[in-house]
């Protein structure tokens, strides 16, 4: 009898094989898998790179397809279609990594550009498997839009810029405020208990839209409709500001005045303003009694501010054409000098009233057809015993250029 039974040595090495087989697969996972991982980082960060490349480009109407192709190449991808391939779409199509997620927003819209880059990762250790190349993708989307002209801030009547006062906007006093045609957006973001927008007293207003970013206090059914919250756009503001120079000297002969720049005390009295632009440097004061009128013109405040004060007689119109039209009274942002605006039932103010850093005061003056017009301020205070009603006509105001934007969707 044999006392020494066999041992199962080919059990062993079937088992010994398998465990190779596993110890391969792993290896190929974490280094084959860590080198798909790796180039895929690398082709998003390239994608990303190439589609903002083509969105400058588009805005400045230059090759955006050369400028995607060209990034593509500085990151190694060169389209060789044996290593990699770079798509380039304007607008996206569904084409993209995952066919099934490409938001229909994207698709078919000519401001976004789409840059899929599809590459061949050669394997190692996965080759023994039977896995010779891993396909790895990236996509990026890219909004190119150019600069355009739109309203200012929404195309609301009344606004307030501050980003943190409180009371930013406030009405009070005995009158009705009437917004037509254009709400009131208060961008402060302000939350103290007298609120961001504060209404008091016996005074009402009623708009299309009332929307505040911070809190508000108001009397329930004064208001109308009540204010909602809504989200703060940067300040200053993302547009264009008008960029206006005065090459000569305006002239004042008896009660006309012509274009150019002019010291604000020539605006009281009874003066007729000729059309144009004018630079008016120094405070302008109108006294009661006082008239002044003038039609296609743009009253800008390089320093200084304005103060109209009641029973003065104001008939004012913008012009009605070119890189100023509907811009009628202007402080650019370097001039936070105030503004107080009355006037009587004949005054009548057509165009935006543009202040972005300037506290507005506004009174009432009884007429409906007084303020045809958007004012843009600081903050504002609307206060007085008579109505304040104002209608707000886009083609009868000014429209800003917000600068081309760029920037990754997905």
């Amino acid at each position: 009898m044999n006392k020494h039974p066999v041992q199962p040595r080919g059990q062993a090495l079937i088992l010994i094989v398998f465990a190779i087989i596993g110890l391969v697969g792993l290896t190929a996972l974490a280094v084959d898998g860590g080198n798909a991982f790796s180039e895929k980082r690398h082709a998003q960060n390239a994608a990303d790179a190439a589609a903002l490349a083509a969105a400058l480009a588009k805005v400045h109407d230059q090759d955006w397809r050369a400028a995607a192709m060209a990034r593509a190449i500085s990151n190694g991808y060169s389209n060789n279609l044996t290593h990699d391939r770079v798509i380039i779409n304007n607008p996206p199509v569904v084409e993209d990594c995952n066919p099934n997620d490409t938001p229909s927003i994207y698709v078919g819209n000519s401001e976004y550009i789409q840059v899929i880059i599809r590459v061949n990762v050669q394997t190692y250790f996965a080759s023994v498997i039977g896995w010779d190349t891993v396909n790895v993708c990236a996509e990026s989307i890219a909004r190119a839009r150019p600069a355009h002209t739109e309203p200012m801030v929404f195309g609301n009547a009344m606004v307030g810029l501050s980003p943190h006062d409180c009371r930013a906007v406030r009405v009070h006093g005995t009158s009705d405020t009437v917004l037509i045609d254009g709400g009131l957006f208060v961008n402060s973001d302000s939350t103290c208990n007298q609120g961001a927008f504060n209404q008091s007293g016996n005074s009402t207003l009623t708009a299309p839209n009332i929307c505040v970013v911070g809190s508000y206090r108001y009397d329930v059914g004064e208001v109308n409709p009540p204010p909602t919250h809504c989200n703060p756009i940067p300040y200053p503001p993302q547009m264009l500001m008008p960029q206006v120079t005065c090459s000569t000297s305006g002239t004042k002969s008896g009660n006309v005045i012509t274009p150019g720049s002019i010291p604000g005390s020539w605006l009281s009295g009874n003066v007729t303003l000729q059309p144009g632009v004018y630079c008016i440097s120094g405070d302008a004061t109108i006294n009661a009694h006082d008239t002044v009128q003038g039609s296609d013109v743009l009253l800008y405040f390089v320093n200084g501010g304005i103060r109209i004060n009641g029973g003065a007689r104001l008939n004012l119109d913008a012009p009605d054409s070119g890189p100023y039209a509907g811009l009628l009274i202007y402080l650019p942002m370097e001039n936070d000098s105030s503004l107080i605006l009355n006037g009587n039932a004949s005054s009548t103010f057509t165009g935006s009233i543009l202040a972005p850093a300037s506290d507005i005061q506004i009174n009432g003056t009884g007429s409906a057809d007084t303020y045809q017009t958007q004012v843009i301020g600081y903050t504002l205070d609307i206060i007085g015993t008579s109505d304040t009603v104002i209608r707000y006509n886009d083609n009868q105001n000014y429209d800003a250029t917000v600068p081309p934007q760029i920037e990754i969707v997905r």
